[in-house]
């Protein structure tokens, strides 16, 4: 049966976002309190940062970065920046594993915590919806060392997944770019995004799917969505949705271009966020276009 437009509309709704704030407040309270050592920052990522949210969301996605210490990629540095690198900062003794075992001790202190392969879960009575939080270092990509003050770099997290395999990833710029993408399509985008994420639910709920609860995780949902241009969002969910899933139908034989909405690399290339495979995106794809 196709998708109603009431149908989209309600899906194209937002998910409440004030438990989000209040699980935030409560880990961040947690750390202050617990006087966590160095200099760090607790923010949020993922759908309820990115203002994709839906009902059916749970977890709260965040971050707790140190920035006292941080992870270098110098390659596209000179020699000579590499020198003058070298002149400010030496290898920092306080390492990624030091810093997560710091930040876990406080939040048992307070809650009810389980340790995935990146994020630890954090649980509470007080907290209203649950907490994945991804614990890092900062990651500096640099593009230039001419000096101190003059130091150009883009700012990542770095992390270890199941304590081994680094991941780097730029939350940060992820957002900015999901938010510039909602400015130039008239606050589409992220409608769109939300009645995506409904109906990839609603088609891992249909026995007779393909698309199970792996196929199409949200953030790359929201970055294959990214890549649609932006003269098919337009005039409301209603219209816009189906243009950029048929878009995206019609469009399978370029899934390689594609590219991550942070800018670090393409979404099915050789970068450490590349977990995603291009047939599962077909998959997605396909389940998605025959809804409509």
């Amino acid at each position: 049966m196709a998708l109603s437009c009431d149908q989209i509309k309600k899906w194209s709704r937002r998910g409440d976002p004030i438990h989000a704030w209040y699980s935030y407040e409560m880990v961040q309270g947690s750390l202050t309190q617990g006087k966590l050592e160095g200099t760090w920052s607790v923010y949020p990522q993922g759908s309820y940062a990115n203002k994709t949210n839906i009902a059916a969301d749970s977890d709260v996605d965040l971050v707790v970065a140190l920035t006292s210490s941080f992870y270098p990629n110098k390659k596209e540095l000179s020699p000579i920046e590499r020198e003058e690198y070298d002149k400010y900062y030496e290898r920092a003794e306080r390492t990624w594993r030091d810093f997560r075992d710091a930040v876990t001790r406080i939040l048992r202190q307070n809650f009810w915590v389980v340790e995935g392969s990146k994020a630890v879960k954090v649980r509470s009575g007080p907290i209203r919806l649950p907490a994945d939080v991804l614990i890092a270092l900062e990651h500096r990509h640099y593009k230039s060392f001419l000096s101190f003050e003059g130091q150009i770099f883009v700012d990542g997290v770095q992390f270890y997944r199941s304590g081994d395999h680094k991941i780097v990833n730029f939350p940060k710029q992820h957002r900015e770019a999901c938010a510039a993408k909602e400015r130039r399509t008239a606050e589409n985008y992220r409608n769109v995004v939300r009645v995506a994420k409904n109906a990839r639910n609603a088609l891992i709920a249909d026995d007779g799917s393909q698309v199970g609860p792996g196929t199409a995780p949200s953030y790359f949902l929201e970055s294959l969505l990214w890549n649609v241009p932006d003269l098919y969002f337009s005039h409301g969910p209603c219209s816009a949705y189906p243009q950029a899933i048929r878009w995206l139908d019609a469009n399978q034989r370029e899934l390689w271009k594609m590219e991550f909405p942070n800018g670090r690399g393409r979404l099915f290339g050789n970068t450490s966020d590349a977990s995603w495979s291009q047939s599962s995106a077909k998959q997605i794809i396909g389940g998605l276009y025959g809804q409509l």
